[in-house]
C-alpha cells in the first residue's frame, strides 16, 4: 500500500511539472517596426491595394477587402457559387498569394460573409477618420477581426 502511494504521488508530480514546461517552439513575439512607438497604429495603404487587387484575380472571388496594420495583413473575400464548395483551397491559394508579396507579414484569410462585414466597417471607419487621428478603438477592433480568423 506504501509503494502505491509513493506511485501515486510520484505520478502526481511529474504529470505538474511536465504541464508546467517550455512548450516545444518559441512564440514569436511580434517586434515592433523601426519607427513605431509601442501602441501606434501603422497603416499600409500601398500594400493593402496591392494585396486587394492580387487577391481579387483568384478564381472565385466575388470581391475582396484587404487590411494591412503594423505587422498583420487581413484578408476577407466573397466566394461565388459553386466555388464555395472549395473554400479551404481558395483560402490556401490566397494565403499563399499574399505571403510571396509580403513574406514578412502574419498573413490571415477568411471567407466567412460576417468577418467581410467587420473588415468593411472598420475600413469605412479608418478612411472616414481625419488624417493621423484614427480612433483608438481601431486597433482592439483589428485584433478581434484577426482573432476571429483564426479562431
Amino acid at each position: 500500500m506504501h509503494k502505491l502511494v509513493k506511485a501515486a504521488v510520484l505520478s502526481l508530480l511529474l504529470c505538474t511539472v511536465s504541464g508546467c514546461a517550455m512548450p516545444d517552439s518559441p512564440q514569436r513575439k511580434p517586434q515592433p517596426q523601426q519607427g513605431q512607438v509601442k501602441g501606434q497604429v501603422q497603416i499600409n495603404p500601398e500594400l493593402t491595394d496591392q494585396v486587394k487587387e492580387e487577391v481579387r484575380t483568384a478564381r472565385g472571388v466575388e470581391e475582396s477587402l484587404a487590411l494591412v496594420m503594423n505587422d498583420q495583413i487581413a484578408v476577407a473575400v466573397k466566394v461565388a457559387g459553386f466555388d464555395r464548395l472549395r473554400l479551404k483551397s481558395i483560402k490556401q491559394e490566397l494565403h499563399g498569394k499574399v505571403k510571396s508579396i509580403a513574406p514578412e507579414y502574419d498573413v490571415h484569410v477568411t471567407t466567412d460573409k460576417k468577418i467581410f462585414a467587420e473588415l468593411q466597417e472598420l475600413i469605412g471607419q479608418i478612411k472616414n477618420a481625419p488624417p493621423g487621428n484614427l480612433p483608438v478603438r481601431v486597433k482592439d477592433q483589428f485584433n478581434i477581426i484577426i482573432e476571429d480568423m483564426n479562431g
